[in-house]
């Protein structure tokens, strides 16, 4: 809003002037009492520049009694509030531009992740050269070596000497056992530990995938064993797995697996 300044110190010593404003004044208070008609008669001779003045001067009374204007800013204050909204805005596309940066090197980031993901191939266990189980369970000074399987309903045969620890197959099923000879090859009494090897034994018959061995208590179970075996001497060691009364009755081929934490290895046992 323009400021007024009427009294200017270029009239402030015009004397006639005020004189000439004043009765403009009182007139148009007049002309407002008493309507219009010939009170223009009475109007002094103003020049230009003095009839501006009396309506600039007018113009700032009125501004000053409104009861409205403290509502106005000044321009001051309109000035501070310019500055404040350039600012705001600087910052705020400051902030946009640094949310951006950072959102294109995030995705940056997850696409090279991404990538690298897919170009990283899956950790697998490596394929171990079979040299036999004992070997492959880090059995020194032993060999154990693949006699041939058995098929039955109960192991051990009821006719056995050793059932304490007997088991039956489930119905439909019949028992798959693979027997091994355990032989100590060294001149002194040797620890046959298989239990501590933490070794995982699975058995694959014909086609079928292999499937992990039944967990026992049998006392010349191969994947817990643990016992000395005297210097030249062997034991019998067995796996069991069940298989259906169908693969029991046309079986071809039968395939170890065994895997521990150096990697896997698989061979055909017949």
């Amino acid at each position: 809003m323009k400021k007024f300044h009427i009294f200017s110190n270029s009239f402030t010593g015009t004397l006639e002037i005020r004189r000439k404003i004043l009765c403009a004044m009182l007139i148009g208070t007049g002309l407002t009492l008493t309507g219009c008609g010939n009170s223009f008669d009475h109007m002094p001779d103003l020049t230009e520049e003095e009839s501006a003045m009396i309506a600039e001067y007018a113009a700032g009374i009125l501004l000053k009694h409104d009861k409205n204007r403290k509502a106005l800013a000044s321009d001051y204050e309109i000035e501070k509030y310019d500055e404040r909204e350039a600012i705001l805005q600087a910052n705020t596309q400051e902030l946009m531009v640094t949310q951006e940066s950072s959102e294109v090197e995030n995705g940056q980031e997850e696409l090279a992740e991404t990538e690298g993901a897919q170009e990283a191939p899956a950790p697998q266990l490596a394929e171990a050269a079979f040299g036999g189980v004992a070997q492959f369970c880090g059995l020194d000074g032993f060999q154990i070596d693949y006699k041939g399987h058995v098929i039955c309903d109960s192991y051990p045969p009821a006719d056995s000497e050793d059932m304490v620890f007997a088991m039956d197959a489930t119905q439909g099923n019949k028992l798959l056992v693979l027997e091994f000879t355990g032989r100590n090859t060294t001149m002194e009494d040797k620890e046959l530990n298989v239990l501590e090897q933490n070794v995982q034994f699975r058995i694959a018959v014909n086609d079928s995938g292999a499937r992990n061995i039944l967990p026992t208590l049998l006392l010349n179970d191969l994947s817990s064993y643990r016992d000395v075996v005297p210097a030249g001497s062997e034991v019998t060691l067995v796996l069991v797995r069940e298989v259906t009364e169908e693969e029991a009755n046309g079986i071809s081929t039968i395939s170890l697996s065994l895997r521990n934490e150096s990697g896997d290895a698989s061979t055909v046992l017949e």
